[in-house]
C-alpha cells in the first residue's frame, strides 16, 4: 500500500480513505499503535504501591500498576494460560489479579505467582508465564507513557521541543499537577479527525462555535483576537499545537484564562510561574491546545487531557480527563474542573459542536463518490513565520500547516519497518 500517495503536502489534499479505510487502519495498529510512544495515566491516579488503572494502547487492553516496591510497571491485561482479562476494575489497589477462568495469579511485578493444579502442568516455567509487559515506560512531568518497542527513541527524544510547551500546564507550580475523570463516551469518527482538530485548527472556531459565543460562553477567542497574534506551532515528530502571542501591554501567565477567578489566581502566582518557566513561556506564548503525536491531545486554557483511543477505521473512544495544579487551593481545583467539563466533556458547550464535524468528516470518507475526491488543506500553506524566543516551526495560526506535518509524521510511521527507517526519513 502507498500510504504516502494519500498524503500531498505540496497540493495541499488528503485522499478521505484514511479516515474509514480498513486496511489502513490495520496497518496502523500494527506500525503505529504498536510502535509510538503512548499515554497511560498521570502518575497521580498511581500514587501509591498497589495503585492500578486499566487503560488502552490502541486497542490493546494495559494493566498501568505501580509495585509494592513503588516502581511503574505496564502489563497486557491478559492472562497468559487462555487469554481472559485479569483485571476487570477501572483502578484500584492489588497486591494479587487472579484470572477468573482458571485462577492463574500474578503479582504487581506481573509475575506468574499461583498456578492452581500446578503438578499437572510439568513442563511449565512460571519465570516464563508471567504477564506480558510493554517494551518501555517512563513519564514526564506526571505523564505517564509506554510503548511496545524496544527500539523506540527515549521519551524525552520522542517529545522532542513539545515538552517546552507541555511544561506551561505541568510545571507552572511547584509539585505540577494532579488529575479527575476519566469522562469516556464513544463517538462514530476516525480518531484522527479529532487528533488534527485539536492540533491546529483554529479555523472552525468561528463557525463551529458561533452559538456559544453568541451567548456569551466563550470570551476567550474574541479577547485574543484583539489582543494577540495566533500561532500554528509544529514540534517535530508529528506533535502541534496552537498559541497565542500575547501584547506586551498585558502579558501574563493570566491571558485568556476563561473565567476571573483564574485570572486573579494566575496573577497571584505569576512571579512563581515566570521563576519555573521562564520569560517567554511566563509572558509571551499562550498554548492553547495541541496533540502529542499520535492520540493524546491538551487544551491549555480550559485544563483538559484526553485520549482518542481507536476503536476502529470509523469509531473511537474517548477519555477525558480534568488536570489541575497540585498547589493550587481547593476552591480553585473546582474551579479548574469546572471549567474543563462545562467546556469540554460529553455534554460541555464545545464538545458536541465538534464531535458532529468529526462524524460528518467520517461518514464522507465513507462516501462511494465523495472518498474519490480529496480533502482540502491548502489553508496559508506558505505563511511561515519565526521567533528566536519559541522552539519549533511557526506558522500562521490560520493555516493547515499543523495538519498535514501530522499526516506527513503519520505517513512516515505507516511507510516506515522500523525506527531506523524513520530517523532516516526524518533526517534524510
Amino acid at each position: 500500500m502507498e500510504i504516502k500517495s494519500l498524503v500531498d503536502p505540496e497540493g495541499g489534499l488528503i485522499n478521505r480513505r484514511i479516515f474509514a479505510d480498513r486496511d489502513i487502519y490495520e496497518l496502523e495498529r500494527e506500525r503505529l499503535f504498536a510502535r509510538c510512544w503512548l499515554y497511560l495515566g498521570h502518575e497521580s491516579e498511581v500514587a501509591h504501591p498497589g495503585d492500578f488503572v486499566t487503560t488502552y494502547m490502541g486497542e490493546e487492553p494495559i494493566i498501568l500498576w505501580r509495585d509494592l516496591n513503588g516502581r511503574l510497571g505496564a502489563f497486557l491485561n491478559l492472562c497468559r494460560h487462555r487469554g481472559n482479562r485479569v483485571c476487570r476494575a477501572d483502578r484500584g489497589n492489588a497486591k494479587l489479579f487472579t484470572c477468573s477462568y482458571h485462577g492463574w495469579t500474578y503479582n504487581s511485578e506481573g509475575k506468574l505467582a499461583v498456578v492452581p493444579m500446578a503438578e499437572a502442568f510439568r513442563t511449565l516455567d512460571r519465570e516464563q508465564w508471567g504477564l506480558i509487559p510493554v517494551a518501555q515506560i517512563d513519564s514526564y512531568q506526571g505523564l505517564i507513557f509506554a510503548t511496545f518497542d524496544a527500539e523506540a527513541p527515549t521519551l524525552p527524544e520522542y517529545l522532542g521541543d513539545m515538552a517546552w510547551y507541555l511544561d506551561i500546564l505541568l510545571d507552572r507550580r511547584e509539585g505540577g499537577t494532579e488529575v479527575s475523570g476519566p469522562h469516556r463516551w464513544m463517538v462514530d469518527a476516525n480518531w484522527k479527525t479529532a487528533a488534527e482538530n485539536f492540533g491546529g485548527d483554529g479555523y472552525h472556531i468561528g463557525s463551529t462555535h458561533r452559538s456559544a459565543r453568541e451567548l456569551g460562553v466563550d470570551t476567550t477567542t474574541s479577547q485574543t483576537r484583539s489582543w494577540g497574534k495566533g500561532r500554528q506551532i509544529s514540534c517535530g515528530n508529528g506533535h502541534s499545537l496552537v498559541a497565542w502571542l500575547t501584547p506586551p501591554d498585558d502579558a501574563g501567565p493570566w491571558f485568556a484564562q476563561p473565567v476571573v477567578e483564574l485570572v486573579d489566581y494566575m496573577r497571584e502566582h505569576a512571579a512563581e510561574i515566570e521563576s519555573r518557566l521562564g520569560a517567554a513561556r511566563a509572558r509571551k506564548v499562550v498554548p492553547s491546545a495541541g496533540t502529542v503525536f499520535p492520540n493524546l491531545s491538551l487544551h491549555w486554557l480550559t485544563r483538559t487531557l484526553r485520549v482518542w483511543h481507536p476503536r476502529g477505521p470509523d469509531k473511537m473512544e474517548i477519555w477525558s480527563w480534568a488536570i489541575v495544579d497540585k498547589a493550587a487551593p481547593p476552591k480553585i481545583k473546582d474551579l479548574m474542573r469546572f471549567v474543563s467539563q462545562y467546556r469540554f466533556s460529553p455534554t460541555g458547550v464545545f464538545e458536541a459542536d465538534d464531535m458532529d464535524n468529526w462524524i460528518q468528516v467520517t461518514g464522507a470518507a465513507r462516501s462511494l463518490i465523495g472518498s474519490r475526491f480529496p480533502a482540502n488543506y491548502q489553508m496559508s500553506l506558505t505563511e511561515e513565520t519565526a521567533d528566536s524566543d519559541l522552539r519549533g516551526r511557526l506558522a500562521s495560526r490560520w493555516s493547515d500547516s499543523n495538519q498535514l506535518s501530522l499526516y506527513m509524521h503519520w505517513a512516515k510511521i505507516l511507510e516506515a519497518k522500523n525506527w531506523h527507517e524513520i530517523f532516516s526519513a526524518k533526517h534524510g
